[in-house]
Order: C-alpha cells, then structure tokens, then sequence
C-alpha cells in the first residue's frame, strides 16, 4: 500500500465520479483501479468500479465488485444496496429485496438506507428494469434509475 494523504484520495474518488457522471467511465474505471491498487483495505474504490460496470450495463462484473467489497467491510452498506440493485436490475427481485431491506433496517436515515428505500419503493410500485429500455442510450445505467425511483 502506497501512503497517501486522505485528502487526496477523497480529491482523486471524487474524480472518478465526476468522470462517472459525464460517462467518461474509462476515465473513471483508471482512476478507481488505481485508487483501488494504492487502498487495498478499503472498499471504497471497488464499489465504485462496480459502479462503472453497473453504468456499462455490466450487472454480473458490478454484483462481482459488490461482493469483492464486501470480503474487505463485511458490514458495507453501499457495497450491500448496490449488490441489491445489480441483482434486481439482473431479474433477481427476491434475492434483490433481502440485501434492500437489511441496508434499509441498519441504515434508515443514511443515504444507502434512504437508497434502498426508493428502490424498494418504486419495485413495490411495478418498476422494472425494463422500463428503462425505452430511453435513449445516454440515459441507461445508474443514473437514469436514479431518476426513475426519485
């Protein structure tokens, strides 16, 4: 492990997402996989390449990541509701719901407890995965789930 200032790394993940945000994700994955290789004890930068292949469409590769981050934090809650969402989004609603609702039971007013609670709420609603398939294709991945559950 390399020693950086914290700060830097906050600087560096905070990179990536806006990379993520603009879907430049090969800028985004470099910087995470970098991130990722200098903090190997951290989950932080594996849930986010699994965010990158959530965006890609990637559901096995980001419940893979998911999982990888939760054998570094058992107790994730991100890597838990993402896991979640990836396994809904790949028609696994049952296996889907139980990782929601326990990020959902440990985290009510948290920002993965409040996630999993809009999606458990737009699913109990009739959202699918495939009404997103209508969209333009700037519009799939992540963020237009976002939209869809807000």
């Amino acid at each position: 492990m390399i020693d950086i200032d914290r700060k830097y790394l906050v600087m560096m993940m905070e990179a990536g997402y806006v990379y993520l945000g603009m879907r430049r994700l090969k800028e985004a994955r470099a910087i995470f996989e970098g991130l990722s290789a200098i903090s190997p004890d951290s989950d932080v930068p594996i849930i986010a390449l699994g965010g990158v292949a959530f965006c890609e469409g990637d559901f096995r590769g980001a419940m893979t990541l998911y999982r990888k981050a939760m054998k570094v934090d058992p107790q994730s809650l991100f890597a838990k509701v993402y896991l979640g969402e990836a396994l809904f989004f790949s028609g696994k609603k049952d296996e889907a719901l139980e990782y929601l609702v326990e990020v959902r039971d440990a985290d009510a007013k948290g920002a993965a407890g409040s996630f999993a609670t809009a999606l458990m709420d737009a699913i109990h609603k009739g959202f699918t995965p495939q009404m997103l398939s209508s969209l333009p294709g700037k519009e799939k991945g992540r963020h237009a789930v976002h939209k869809a559950i807000h």
